[in-house]
């Protein structure tokens, strides 16, 4: 018996999925430059955010999939990685009997997701820099209603090690600063906003100012700008905190158009 459920009636749930399957792909639309294992990996897909397929539960295995979907074991591979990719599936168990089982989708999928997007040079500078201009001040305010003890001694821990280092690492410090937006993030305890900012931080662009730029300076302005931020989110000064976090970000904006000025737009970074 596997998880309360007798052989049999696992049986019977297996074949009641492929038969599932099996007429979603009858019926499905390849759709315009659509490969035959994209569709695959997309009816997979809808099965699982559709709760036909729900978190532990195993995929049929790979010869079955073949038979189902009239493809070959390589195209059914790369449907599987697809799947992997977006964070849907587990990785495949190990030996010719392994399965690809459901996992839950966390706020990784939507950070990976983001990731790809924003890393394949499909959005600019600019627009990064201009969500990010959005998003996080509104963190920040939402911050000051919601954190929590353990949020601040993560910040001030964080910060702390910021101004210990400055730019004897800069690998390191690009991770710190990076850590420390993610827990403001986080001490905002929405979970669909952290995931979608920590996607949008958590990209080159940010990375290549410090490790190829960044001063002493910078790094003593950034621990300060944090120690700010803290400050009104501690004192939970909702007007403050966003201002803080604004200005904090507008000054990185500015510095990045000072770098690179083909790169960014300055009068979209600085609306009037």
């Amino acid at each position: 018996m596997q998880n309360g459920v007798r052989p049999e009636d696992m049986d019977k749930m297996r074949d009641e999925l492929k038969d599932q399957l099996r007429d979603r792909l009858t019926a499905a639309e390849p759709g315009a430059g659509s490969r035959r294992y994209e569709v695959l990996a997309r009816e997979l897909r809808q099965m699982i955010l559709g709760g036909a397929l729900r978190v532990g539960d195993p995929l049929p295995a790979e010869r079955e999939l073949v038979d189902l979907a009239g493809i070959g074991r390589g195209s059914v591979r790369e449907a599987i990685r697809i799947l992997e990719s977006e964070g849907l599936l587990a990785p495949k168990s190990p030996g010719r009997k392994g399965v690809s089982v459901v996992q839950s989708a966390s706020d990784r999928t939507v950070t990976r997701q983001l990731e790809f997007f924003i890393g394949g040079d499909s959005v600019s500078n600019s627009d990064l820099l201009e969500a990010r201009l959005v998003i996080e001040p509104a963190l920040a305010v939402m911050a000051c209603e919601h954190r929590t003890d353990e949020d601040i001694a993560r910040m001030r821990e964080i910060n702390a090690r910021i101004a210990e280092i400055g730019l004897t690492d800069r690998g390191a410090l690009v991770r710190l600063n990076l850590d420390w937006h993610v827990a403001m993030f986080r001490a905002s305890h929405n979970d669909l906003l952290v995931a979608i900012a920590t996607g949008l931080t958590e990209t080159h662009h940010q990375a290549k100012l410090m490790e190829s730029h960044g001063s002493g300076e910078h790094a003593r302005h950034m621990a300060e700008a944090h120690g700010k931020i803290l400050d009104a989110i501690v004192a939970r000064d909702k007007v403050r905190a966003e201002r803080r976090a604004r200005k904090h970000l507008q000054g990185y904006a500015n510095s990045l158009a000072r770098l690179n000025p083909a790169e960014f737009d300055i009068s979209r970074l600085n609306p009037r």
